[in-house]
């Protein structure tokens, strides 16, 4: 930003022939003239440039043409080197909605395609298209011309627009195609040519205005038979009375020609004071139209569209001559120049031929900027092209343009918010950039400062506040950046984890059939050897309860099923609104996202038909399974309970989560003003809904439980032993979670910041659930001291008595049982090793992701921590699931040797040892073998966390070095490293500080 030519105030006064020239044209009926906020008065200097006429620059030797010209995507090349090309040439076409096409400004052929430096004010370099001309030719490869364009298609005229390349000449380089279509979202009453041009210096518009005025009212009628305004209006400074005059002489001239239809819009030229920057897009409407284009808004908003001059005679070209954008007006100004001017160049032609036609003084160019000494940046060679944007080339001379004074510390004098057009608070925005508080940045608007370079003007301390709030949006835009990789990451996990799972159930219930056929064939042959009717009972009633675990099965599979189907809606969904917002997909293809949505609602509907048949099936069958053995009740009827407690919790999770989710999503939504509020709140409702249900369910489910410990206490020592794990457990995580409550409302003390009292809050419920865990370990340890004695000798005796109970039918029957059930431990125990060995191998992988990880310093190792924690607890259940199984195998084999042989007593359970359940797998490790199991894993992952520790302090330790060693061009990417490096340090250490407090309530 180039600011130090203008420090010296000028007096806002107008002169005398401008007061009297607004009084003759209030009394004439002209359109009233509003006012906006602040804006300074600084030296204009126009009068260097607009006395001469406007001039064609000669054609260049060669151009450079960069694909970057507009914002949005960059253009893809369509030619080769070697390739010769015509003047107006398509070279390279545009990528996507906000793009634009490169068109071949001379006739000559292609020498490169490569990166070079541009004229952008981070001085980098973009690849670019090398034009070498071909001797004196300029042969043309114009489009079809319209002169009667009145008779096309608006959609046909819009995709002219954007084959002809036209961008905004005024401001970014906005592709006017996506302007014209505005209005089918908006409602556009009002048709705006900024023609105020208030940057000291730059005439281009001016020199346009009073060389091609009918041609600018052409190109606004083509514009406002695609927006459909009310009036159109232009606004101009009252310091261009010869553009003024020849505008108002083109519009009675159109008015007068009755071979044209009259005016559907009401046009008029309206002249404004001069004050900077009334050409800023929000102030002009603001002047015009006494309206405000809200925070983070769009003139759209307001139902106004804007346009620059030297834009409208680009459209106008490409409509009626068939154009397109190779050419634009550049104002060639400054004290270092001898004969300053306006010429219309060819783009990529060489800003030091440019110059060399202005006559630079012998004393030579202290300081070449392109654009205004406000809103311009300055060029460290001549040797680079012009483009789209580029409007004026500023050459000053040592005495015009001192080098900037020294930064002085704020006085606060508050000059800076006076001066502000956007009614900031620039002070403020400048403590918080400075001090890196971009959030805070973000709450003070800083998005709508319009860096117009006003508050530097004034500023009596020289502080470049431009810079800094440059300096500011960049910082938050790269932290967007990184959150929306970070949730498309999310996005994919998730969607993984949704897959995998669909294919283990796929598997598992591959699995379940394949286990089902044999027990089946297993059951035929018991069936057609048995003579006797109680065998055939016995294996009708051992085939009926080794099909009872397949409804569970099922309906796991259909649960799957419907989140698989729910996720694809979700896909198909986004895909149409993604869509339908670009605006750059055709009908068919938006139909066929709808046929998409509608087939994915479909299959999900179905999904969730077959899953609640399925629940239907299994509520049903629950009274048959529980009274097909009263025997096995008492082994059996323990664990469902626990799994029925268990999934209920994990609904009850999921419920939590999704209320959150939605409660977020509602929140993002009222904070932006975008979306279905009230289908949010909505979903909102019914979330919370759900959740009470899922809460009232767990409670009922726990109560129940609790009710029937006392009849299961007898059955199994092991449990009491369980919960005596699952409650120290609990106790360490309620531990935890005081800790880090306590540990936030400190931060929230110390920094004055967040909601105090709700934090208080938090701390005491999470003590309180502290006290109730501490409570309940200490009751269920003295239960289970004082249990020990007692239990034992009525287990055993009650084994013992089943086993001795067994009589010569009751052996007949075991024999016929022992047949459907002698393949299934071997097909269970494949399986069981396979899931084992994934198991491992994904523990495996968690630890490589971790490792990689903490060594580069990057990812999120807090995640890849957990992963690794769910990993190895699925390896040890694997692992103790594949172990029962064995042995249960074991113990089965004497089992199965004949109908005619009597089944052996029962050995008495060793001390100490689980109960025997009912499944294939009825043999489980001992309490003993499933702590160490435990402990062991709980160690290993207490060193591996101590591992990733270290390396993050390592990587912490590493960039810092890097950051205190580096230049300024990578300090910016550098100081992002450190501050990641840090958040995972910060995550690893708490990590291993809640793995410590597992350890130490072990």
């Amino acid at each position: 930003m180039v600011l130090s030519l203008l420090k010296s105030m000028v007096t806002s006064s107008r002169s005398a022939a401008t007061a009297e020239a607004e009084h003759t044209q209030k009394g004439q009926g002209a359109p009233r003239v509003f006012d906006f906020h602040g804006g300074i008065h600084p030296p204009e200097h126009k009068a260097l440039s607009n006395r001469a006429p406007l001039v064609a620059a000669p054609l260049p030797r060669e151009v450079v043409l960069p694909l970057s010209q507009h914002i949005g995507a960059p253009a893809q090349p369509l030619v080769e080197i070697g390739q010769r090309v015509k003047t107006g040439e398509l070279i390279a076409r545009a990528q996507g909605m906000i793009s634009a096409p490169v068109h071949a400004s001379i006739t000559g052929v292609v020498t490169a395609i490569e990166p070079r430096q541009i004229p952008h004010v981070s001085g980098l370099e973009d690849q670019c298209i090398v034009i070498e001309r071909e001797g004196e030719i300029d042969e043309w490869a114009r489009l079809e011309a319209w002169r009667d364009w009145r008779q096309q298609e608006a959609q046909d005229l819009i995709q002219r627009l954007q084959d002809a390349g036209v961008v905004g000449q005024g401001g970014a380089g906005f592709p006017s195609a996506v302007k014209a279509r505005v209005r089918e979202r908006h409602a556009i009453d009002t048709l705006i040519l900024n023609a105020a041009e208030c940057e000291p210096y730059i005439t281009a518009d001016d020199l346009t205005m009073r060389t091609h005025p009918e041609a600018l009212i052409e190109g606004l009628e083509i514009l406002a038979s695609l927006i459909g305004p009310v009036c159109i209006l232009i606004g101009i400074e009252d310091n261009k009375p010869e553009a003024v005059i020849a505008l108002e002489q083109a519009i009675r001239a159109r008015r007068a020609d009755k071979r044209l239809p009259p005016l559907d819009s009401r046009l008029e030229v309206v002249v404004v004071p001069t004050k900077y920057p009334s050409g800023g897009e929000k102030q002009l409407i603001k002047l015009l139209t006494d309206r405000e284009v809200p925070s983070r808004g769009l003139p759209a908003d307001v139902g106004v569209v804007v346009h620059n001059p030297g834009t409208v005679r680009a459209v106008q070209r490409a409509v009626c001559f068939g154009e397109p954008m190779i050419s634009r007006v550049v104002t060639l100004t400054g004290e270092a120049l001898q004969h300053p001017h306006n010429v219309e160049a060819r783009l990529g032609t060489s800003i030091a031929d440019l110059l060399r036609l202005a006559a630079p003084a012998p004393t030579g160019i202290a300081r070449l900027v392109m654009g205004g000494p406000m809103m311009g940046f300055t060029l460290e060679s001549d040797a680079l092209p012009i483009i789209k944007t580029t409007n004026c080339l500023l050459a000053s001379s040592p005495e015009s343009l001192p080098a900037p004074a020294v930064e002085q510390p704020c006085i606060r004098c508050g000059m800076c918010e006076q001066a502000c057009p956007a009614e900031l608070l620039p002070q403020q925005l400048y403590w918080f950039s400075k001090a890196r508080e971009f959030d805070k940045a973000e709450l003070y608007n800083l998005a709508d400062c319009i860096e117009c370079g006003a508050c530097s003007y004034v500023c009596p301390s020289q502080i470049p506040l431009v810079q800094y709030y440059r300096f500011a949006k960049g910082e938050i835009r790269s932290a967007q950046h990184e959150a929306r990789k970070s949730e498309r990451a999310r996005h994919r996990f998730e969607f993984k984890q949704a897959r995998m799972a669909r294919e283990e159930a796929e598997k598992e219930a591959k699995r379940q059939q394949r286990a089902q056929a044999a027990q089946k064939s297993a059951a035929a042959r018991a069936d057609a050897s048995a003579a006797a009717e109680t065998t055939s009972a016995s294996a009708a009633t051992t085939t009926a309860a080794a099909a009872q675990p397949a409804p569970a099965t099922d309906i796991k599979a259909f649960k799957t099923a419907r989140a698989a189907a729910n996720i694809a809606l979700k896909k198909a969904e986004k895909a149409l609104k993604a869509a339908q917002d670009g605006g750059e997909s055709s009908e068919s293809d938006i139909a066929k996202l709808e046929a998409n949505v509608t087939a994915a609602k479909t299959k999900l509907a179905s999904a969730e038909s077959a899953l609640k048949a399925a629940s239907e099936a299994s509520e049903s069958a629950a009274p048959a399974a529980a009274g097909a053995s009263t025997a096995s009740t008492s082994t059996t009827g323990t664990a469902a309970p626990a799994a029925d407690l268990k999934a209920l919790k994990t609904a009850r999770a999921a419920a939590n989560i999704a209320v959150k989710k939605a409660e977020k999503a509602l929140k993002t939504a009222q904070d932006s003003g975008e979306g279905d509020i009230p289908a949010l709140e909505t979903s909102v409702a019914e979330a919370k809904a759900r959740l009470a249900k899922a809460e009232g369910d767990l409670k009922a489910a726990s109560e129940a439980s609790e009710s029937a410990a006392p009849a299961a206490a007898s059955a199994s020592a092991t449990g009491a032993a369980a919960d005596l794990k699952a409650l120290k457990t609990a106790r360490a995580a309620a531990n935890i979670a005081v800790k880090k409550a306590e540990k936030a409302l400190k931060t929230a003390q110390d920094s004055g910041e967040g909601d105090i009292s709700a934090l208080e809050t938090s701390v005491t419920e999470a003590k309180a659930r502290l006290a109730k865990a501490e409570g309940d370990l200490k009751a269920a340890t003295d239960a289970a001291g004082a249990a020990q004695g007692t239990d034992k000798g009525p287990v055993a005796s009650a084994a013992a008595g089943s086993a001795q109970t067994t009589d010569t039918g009751a052996a007949g029957s075991s024999a016929g049982a022992a047949a459907p059930a002698a393949a299934a431990p071997s097909a269970d125990i494949k399986a069981l090793k396979t899931a084992r060995a994934a198991a491992n191998i994904a523990v495996k992988k968690a630890e490589k992701a971790l490792a990689r990880a903490s060594e580069s310093g990057e990812g999120d190792i807090e995640d890849l921590q957990t992963l690794l924690a769910t990993a190895q607890e699925n390896l040890r259940a694997a692992e103790v699931r594949l172990n029962s199984a064995q042995a249960g195998s074991t113990d089965a084999t004497p089992a199965a040797k004949g109908a005619g042989e009597l089944i052996p007593e029962a050995p008495k359970p060793a001390a100490g040892s689980v109960g025997r359940g009912s499944m294939a797998s009825n043999v489980t490790l001992s309490q003993t073998e499933i702590e160490a199991s435990r402990a062991e894993n709980l160690a290993k992952r207490h060193k591996q966390v101590s591992i990733a520790v270290k390396a993050a302090e390592a990587a912490h330790r590493k960039a810092e070095a890097a950051l205190s060693e580096a230049d300024d061009e990578n300090r910016q990417r550098l100081a992002t490293k450190v501050d990641r490096t840090r958040r995972n340090l910060e995550h690893a250490r708490e990590s291993l500080a809640e793995v410590q407090a597992l350890v130490d309530a072990q």
